[in-house]
């Protein structure tokens, strides 16, 4: 198989299957921050502070009736991989073709998957988890794209944004994918404070608000992780974009050959271990959740 041309095309050879060596390891690193980092979830145990909560808990993740949105949903691997854990799953993405893709595959066909911008779409707070992954970088206002986010996500639920990491690494590869920046992680928190601090709660029906939303309630927020993720992707990409000045082939994360199928069998071990550690301290991409919380 060639290699990815662009972003479209990688969008339409990821369509067709459940499992990619990147994303589908992004969403199990994703999916074990929730289950460890927001108590809320877990079912059947006490509420801890995030500074209580511990990696090495093994309560089970109680997905049953939550609800998770996909904004920018591209190819839905993520959407499939969280209905697997049992998520009522519902998408956002900006590309018709990707949309009319994903409604064609069978897992996702009775999903609400729709054609949409996050620069012009607001919620109502209906969502438990919210994520945006690989978004807000091809956003040119991403301060006001994240403060929509933010207008989905239900008192307590999560906001969770995935970016690509490390303003100087920034080269032809995110010209050619369409990227207006990376990020370091300062600069991502505040926007993510510039935009939930320009929030305004929607002016909602008082009888479908959350009874835990009063006339003198606000609506705070709390950074529950924000780690790097993807070490050898960080080396990897510093080495072909700063050093070798030569874009990255594509072609192992795809080919069939023994060498390919060797390397990812590797790279899925070392990710694995990722995601047992919580996060590292050099990635390629930054995985940021915030929890929306009501204040008395």
């Amino acid at each position: 198989m060639k290699a990815d041309k662009d972003l479209n095309s990688q969008q339409e050879h990821l369509s067709s299957t459940s499992y990619d060596l990147r994303i589908t390891n992004l969403a199990r690193f994703i999916y074990r921050k929730i289950t460890f980092c927001h108590p809320e979830f877990i079912s059947g145990s006490k509420k801890k502070t995030p500074k209580q909560v511990r990696y090495d808990d093994t309560s089970p993740l109680d997905s049953q009736d939550k609800r998770f949105l996909d904004v920018g949903a591209g190819n839905g691997l993520f959407l499939k991989f969280f209905k697997a854990k049992g998520f009522k799953v519902a998408g956002f993405e900006l590309e018709k073709q990707n949309v009319q893709n994903m409604k064609r595959d069978p897992i996702l066909t009775h999903e609400n998957i729709t054609q949409g911008d996050i620069t012009k779409l607001t919620g109502k707070q209906e969502y438990d988890v919210v994520m945006a992954s690989d978004v807000i970088e091809h956003i040119r206002d991403d301060v006001l794209a994240i403060k929509n986010l933010w207008s989905f996500v239900k008192p307590d639920g999560l906001m969770i944004i995935t970016v690509p990491a490390h303003s100087f690494l920034y080269g032809k590869r995110d010209e050619k994918w369409g990227h207006y920046r990376r990020y370091d992680m300062k600069v991502l928190l505040e926007k993510i404070e510039n935009a939930i601090c320009s929030s305004v709660i929607p002016d909602l029906d008082r009888e479908s608000m959350d009874p835990r939303i009063r006339e003198d309630d606000s609506v705070g927020y709390h950074v529950v992780f924000a780690t790097q993720w993807n070490i050898v992707g960080f080396y990897l990409y510093f080495l072909f974009e700063k050093i070798l000045h030569k874009p990255i082939n594509e072609n192992m994360r795809y080919s069939n050959s023994l060498l390919s199928r060797s390397i990812r069998t590797i790279l899925d071990k070392i990710l694995r271990l990722e995601e047992m550690l919580g996060g590292v301290p050099l990635g390629l991409t930054l995985v940021v959740g915030v929890r929306k919380v009501c204040q008395s």
